[in-house]
C-alpha cells in the first residue's frame, strides 16, 4: 500500500528521489508531476499515500499554495517538502503549514528512512 507522488520540475532530483524511495520503501507506485498542475490533476485521477513536494517548482516557493491544496482538499495525506532551502524565515512559513516532514537536500537514503518511519503506518505483523 505505498504509493507516492513526487512533485518536482528537475528531472534529475526526480530520479534521485524515485531511486531511493525504490530501495528503502519498495513501493507500490510512484507518480511523478513536473508542474503544480500535473501534481493537481494527479491528485484527483490517483490515490496515492504520500507525497514529496518541492518547494521552488516553476517560480520560488510556489510548493506552497500547492501544500495549502493538499492540506485542504486531503487533510490526511502525509506531504513531506524536499528542498534546497534551508533559510530559517522559508523553513518557519513551511513548517506553519504542518507538512509531515521537511527533508534538506542532498537527499541521502538515511533522511528518507527516517522520514518515512514518521510518516507511514507501521504494518501490523500477522
Amino acid at each position: 500500500m505505498k504509493r507516492f507522488m513526487i512533485i518536482e520540475d528537475n528531472k534529475m532530483m526526480a530520479q534521485i528521489l524515485t531511486q531511493l524511495l525504490r530501495k528503502c520503501a519498495k513501493p507500490q507506485s510512484i507518480i511523478h508531476a513536473v508542474s503544480p498542475q500535473a501534481a493537481l490533476n494527479g491528485l484527483i485521477n490517483n490515490t496515492v499515500d504520500c507525497v514529496f513536494l518541492d518547494l521552488n517548482l516553476e517560480k520560488p516557493l510556489d510548493g506552497i499554495p500547492v501544500l495549502q491544496f493538499i492540506k485542504k482538499q486531503h487533510p490526511h495525506l502525509p506531504v513531506v517538502i524536499v528542498s534546497g532551502d534551508s533559510e530559517m524565515d522559508t523553513v518557519k512559513q513551511v513548517i506553519s503549514l504542518k507538512p509531515a516532514d521537511y527533508i534538506v537536500k542532498p537527499l541521502s537514503i538515511q533522511k528518507l528512512e527516517r522520514c518515512l518511519s514518521k510518516v507511514l503506518p507501521v504494518p501490523n505483523p500477522s
